[in-house]
């Protein structure tokens, strides 16, 4: 694997975070940005959900709007009749990532938003609009969502993604067979669970899926072989925009996933010629690899965890050249998120 020039900086050089600041209470001119996305998707939720005399989304799209607007009118350095707090933006920003979580939860997941629509649509982008708007004020934040996208670029990334894919689909299967009772809906839940099961048990082992990777990747593309025949039954939850995009976003993984080991590599019980190991054979790296986001000689990218099937004899590197790379990797450190909200 190429390293990146980023892995040669000095030990007392951290690298600089993916996501936010981490802190600091003065809007700044760049959250302008994503203050105005929250207004307005606010107001086209607030409009869709009037359209379909929904209390809970009209209330929704209110509350932020109002919020948000005010946020906008901070950021933008208006001049309000009642000055507000220092406080406000943080909290407010906050406040509104908590208020669009809860609300994408009920919107799309139960009604009235969960067909394609403004309605749809202008929820998950108030979402987004509110992680974007919270990150220059919460270190915590900054920190989580930093981790995540090293964690996601990592060498365990497409097994990461489809665990939270099939979360998606047994939470939305969930949903659809409380209303309807269907056996089609039980079935999504199902083969939802039962691959969100398998991919954290395998996240949490990841010696024996860097050794079994051929076999788990032939499993969960079988596994999800289900998921295509269940896009093709018309019930509520193929009707349901999460519970179908979540479908089809876990079958291409494991497409993907069973395409990173074609051919051997990675494959349990392999030779040394196909990059797997074979039974009672030292793990070499892998057993000095911390199950971590930091950096190492492994992973390149900044992920942190051993390869899974994408490098052949990726776990038998020199030692030499691990210990010449891995103490020069940093990222972010928490004394840095800490001093940004302090």
């Amino acid at each position: 694997q190429p390293v990146s020039e980023s892995l040669h900086r000095g030990p007392a050089m951290d690298a600089a975070p993916l996501f936010g600041g981490g802190g600091g209470a003065a809007p700044a001119s760049s959250d302008v940005g994503p203050a105005a996305a929250l207004v307005l998707a606010s107001t086209f939720e607030l409009v869709a959900a009037a359209s379909l005399s929904s209390t809970a989304g009209i209330a929704a799209g209110a509350v932020s709007a109002a919020l948000s607007g005010l946020l906008l009118a901070l950021t933008l350095a208006v001049k309000l009749p009642t000055p507000l707090p220092a406080t406000f933006a943080p909290n407010a920003t906050r406040f509104l990532l908590a208020w669009w979580s809860l609300a994408c939860l009920g919107l799309t997941f139960t009604g009235p938003f969960t067909t394609l629509g403004n309605g749809h649509l202008s929820t998950w982008g108030a979402l987004f609009a509110s992680v974007a708007a919270a990150l220059p004020y919460s270190g915590h934040l900054a920190r989580a969502v930093d981790r995540f996208v090293r964690l996601a670029k990592g060498d365990f990334g497409l097994l990461l993604l489809l665990c939270i894919g099939s979360a998606v689909v047994a939470l939305q299967a969930f949903c659809s067979y409380v209303h309807s009772r269907s056996g089609v809906d039980a079935w999504a839940l199902a083969v939802g669970l039962v691959s969100a099961a398998g991919c954290g048990g395998l996240l949490s082992q990841p010696g024996l899926a860097a050794q079994q990777a051929r076999i788990v990747s032939l499993a969960t593309a079988g596994w999800w072989t289900q998921g295509l025949v269940i896009t093709f039954l018309p019930h509520d939850f193929t009707r349901t925009v999460n519970g179908f995009l979540a479908v089809w976003t876990c079958i291409l993984l494991s497409l993907v996933l069973l395409n990173s080991t074609a051919g051997g590599a990675g494959g349990g019980g392999g030779g040394a010629g196909g990059g797997g190991l074979a039974p009672g054979q030292p793990r070499g790296d892998l057993a000095h690899t911390p199950y971590s986001l930091a950096p190492t000689a492994d992973n390149a990218t900044g992920g942190g965890l051993p390869s899974f099937g994408a490098v052949p004899g990726g776990y038998r590197r020199n030692d030499d050249e691990r210990a010449r790379l891995q103490p020069q990797a940093h990222e972010p450190t928490d004394a840095y998120y800490a001093a940004g909200e302090e």
